[in-house]
């Protein structure tokens, strides 16, 4: 199953079934899930299929100028938005003592990539995985802020943005540990963020995720 759903020369829809069964089964309340996730390689191989799906990503001029017809999702394949849904199920069904020292390692190779398409996919991977990881995550807390922030200089706005958007969810799954602890390091970035006026749609997540981290009644 998972050599089919690794294979880009196969139908997507094949794919994405074959995906879906093997979620299907780790998800399931009766059976051996434990089991399944026991395969050499596993998880590494279930997190390496679906960051691939996350680069099935197009850009677009319009969207960083934000206009109203461009949405923040815009750009995003079936495939990506597949892919940010199995990447939170994956979490939540396997738990993050299993998938966190896996996830991690993978998220830090994708952030330092050439393309930017993994760049960004490290940082939407990252929330997905933090929201049925939160507890187990917060040991890798520091290793995160320090890889978000970094994505924050990226020279494509898109990065930039999921780097921003990064830290809007992180300040709801890790508060308020994460103000107490970087507050130093993120209000100076995200204000740093709003002064980009070449990239309006940055601008306003900065801005935005700058109220949420203060506190969410700001919003």
């Amino acid at each position: 199953m998972l050599v089919i759903a690794d294979d880009e020369k196969l139908e997507e829809k094949m794919r994405g079934l074959v995906v879906e069964f093997v979620l299907s089964s780790i998800e399931a309340k009766e059976g051996p899930p434990g089991m399944i996730s026991k395969l050499p390689s596993f998880t590494n191989t279930c997190i390496t299929i679906f960051l691939k799906l996350l680069l099935d990503i197009t850009d677009k001029s319009s969207w960083n100028i934000a206009r109203e017809t461009e949405r923040e999702d815009a750009g995003q394949t079936r495939n990506c938005i597949f892919g940010k849904r199995c990447l939170c199920r994956f979490s939540v069904a396997l738990g993050g003592m299993t998938i966190a020292p896996t996830a991690v390692e993978q998220l830090d190779a994708y952030s330092v990539a050439t393309e930017w398409e993994k760049r960004h996919a490290a940082l939407i991977a990252l929330v997905q995985i933090a929201k049925g990881s939160s507890e187990v995550m917060t040991e890798y807390v520091e290793q995160l802020v320090n890889m978000v922030l970094h994505s924050f200089q990226d020279p494509h706005p898109r990065v930039r943005w999921a780097a921003i958007n990064a830290i809007y969810k992180l300040s709801t799954n890790f508060c308020p540990d994460l103000q107490e602890q970087y507050h130093n390091q993120v209000l100076p970035a995200l204000a740093a963020a709003m002064d980009d006026f070449q990239s309006p749609r940055v601008q306003a997540r900065a801005a935005s995720t700058l109220l949420l981290f203060c506190g969410p009644e700001m919003l």
